[in-house]
């Protein structure tokens, strides 16, 4: 392992030396994404005070050379904006309600969950915020991502196939590491973090369809039916809905008015009706190898107990909330509660099961106030780039993956924490700080010494 982690490293470094020469910082932020996702403190990590892993020190790496880049004035500083606040409060916020709530072990826990799920995600904000983004720049992201998306897909279903020998790296099919083994975890080891951005790979790929000709739409086609495959081997309920609402967007706003409204309708009564028909089936439906049935069913039970704790918690301290990342700290008095004849006891060892409700609990209502208001930012830059008329096939496309992102974020927020999802916010900031930069700036033209470059390059010549 030590021998495939020094490989690994070095390749790493020979695959950075033309992005730091180019100070291309937008490629150098996917590669802390792929690294993350591929090949993150699951894969790698020493561990301290503060685990490092490939991907951390990959990300510490960007941001030195954001600072010689900025040193050199090849970086912009980019005119702030209502979400660049909203962040910007959000982390400073965070961090004064987790190391405000007092000393012991679960600061350091609240320390380490602001540093790798707040501000490694705004760093990655920060890197789309300050560099120019081109048009092709997009249709690269949007390949790199989809690639990811397959991989991460059809590593999936060899997990829930049994077909072991396929899957990399081989610490996914772990059966010691139990949590959630038998589900397409992927190397998140986290169905709903791996279905997310699979649904991310998919909302690239249906873009794609729409913009390529008749082959390549065969093409996009397959590798839209892994993506669905994939995310149907999370066994994750929140998944689905997530990819079909993602998927629905893009449908949404290239198909017709009457369309719209009458898939809307339908939509609904599908809805409905599947739900009051396989009620029963989607309580029982098996999902762990070592979760039963009943286990599961179990699980969906739990969460109005969770409910009731964060509402109650929430009560007895609603404005600043019981501090970031503090909540098993606090949360032990309100399991022996009585007068809602509950048995709250059964849910002291849980998480919120909701990213709004953990929110609201750890941060109170200042807390939720930001981070609903930096979701409802995000969403309206996602629509002003797809519906403005001016806006370029890329720009729109800019526009859609926002979009397709914050409805399966969203989505399952409703039913995980996904603040403690790995890369989930990665990926979502990253995106946010694209979004916001080319709604601002629009697209960079292309610097003119790589014009003459590819102008001095010979042209074969034709006919003999």
């Amino acid at each position: 392992m030590q021998f495939l982690i020094f490989l690994f490293a070095l390749a790493a470094f020979v695959w950075m030396i033309p992005i730091v020469h180019g100070g291309r910082l937008l490629r150098l932020s996917v590669l802390v994404l792929l690294v993350g996702t591929a090949f993150g403190p699951d894969f790698f990590a020493i561990d301290g005070f503060i685990q490092i892993s490939l991907d951390r020190v990959l990300w510490a790496s960007m941001l030195a050379l954001a600072v010689v880049q900025f040193r050199l004035g090849n970086l912009r500083i980019a005119r702030l904006t209502r979400i660049d606040f909203l962040i910007a409060a959000i982390i400073a916020y965070f961090f004064l309600s987790g190391m405000g709530a007092g000393s012991g072990p679960y600061m350091t826990k609240s320390f380490s969950r602001w540093l790798f799920y707040a501000v490694m995600p705004a760093g990655l904000y920060l890197m789309a915020r300050v560099v120019e983004i081109r048009a092709e720049d997009i249709r690269w992201f949007c390949k790199v991502v989809l690639g990811l998306g397959v991989y991460l897909a059809a590593t999936s279903v060899f997990e829930v196939a049994g077909y072991h020998f396929a899957v990399f790296p081989r610490y996914i099919v772990d059966p010691d590491v139990w949590l959630f083994y038998g589900r397409g975890r992927g190397p998140l080891l986290n169905p709903v973090g791996n279905g997310f951005i699979i649904t991310i790979g998919t909302v690239a790929c249906v873009l794609g369809f729409f913009s390529s000709d008749r082959r390549m739409k065969l093409i996009y086609a397959g590798l839209f039916i892994v993506l669905v495959l994939g995310a149907y081997a999370t066994l994750t309920r929140s998944v689905w809905i997530g990819l079909i609402l993602a998927v629905g967007v893009i449908a949404f706003v290239y198909s017709p008015r009457w369309l719209r409204i009458l898939s809307l309708a339908a939509t609904v009564l599908l809805a409905g009706a599947m739900t009051i028909g396989l009620k029963d089936q989607l309580l029982a439906f098996k999902r762990d190898k070592d979760l039963s049935a009943q286990e599961a069913a179990k699980s969906i039970e739990l969460r109005p107990l969770l409910a009731i704790v964060a509402w109650e918690m929430f009560k007895d301290k609603p404005i600043t909330g019981h501090g970031f990342g503090r909540y098993f700290e606090h949360s032990k008095p309100f399991h022996d509660i009585r007068s809602y004849k509950a048995p709250l006891e059964k849910v002291k060892g849980y998480y919120q099961h909701n990213t709004f409700l953990a929110i609201l609990v750890d941060t109170g209502l200042i807390g939720i106030s930001l981070f609903v208001g930096l979701l409802a930012s995000l969403c309206g830059i996602g629509w002003r780039l797809t519906r403005d008329r001016k806006s370029t096939p890329e720009i729109r496309q800019v526009g859609l993956l926002m979009l397709g992102a914050m409805a399966s974020y969203c989505f399952n927020g409703l039913f995980h924490d996904m603040m403690i999802i790995p890369m989930s916010h990665m990926f979502l900031f990253f995106l946010a700080g694209i979004a916001v930069t080319v709604y601002q700036y629009g697209f960079a033209e292309r610097p003119q010494r790589d014009v003459r470059r590819q102008a001095a390059m010979p042209v074969p010549m034709l006919g003999g």
